[in-house]
């Protein structure tokens, strides 16, 4: 997996997406979506915070 395809779906899940969704998207199993979610938590969390910030949630 490239920097940049780990930077799109942390990206995702920091929009929200679920691992269900991630999964369909990036064509990898559920189980290999959730593993991610948990290995990049704190990369998810900076992300969102990054977001915040620039106002793309309110």
């Amino acid at each position: 997996m490239t920097e940049q395809t780990i930077q799109e779906i942390v990206k995702s899940f920091a929009y929200g997406y679920s691992a269900e969704h991630v999964a369909e998207l990036e064509e990898m199993t559920l189980e290999e979506a959730q593993k991610f979610e948990t290995e990049y938590a704190e990369e998810i969390e900076q992300k969102k915070a990054e977001l915040k910030e620039g106002g793309w949630f309110e």
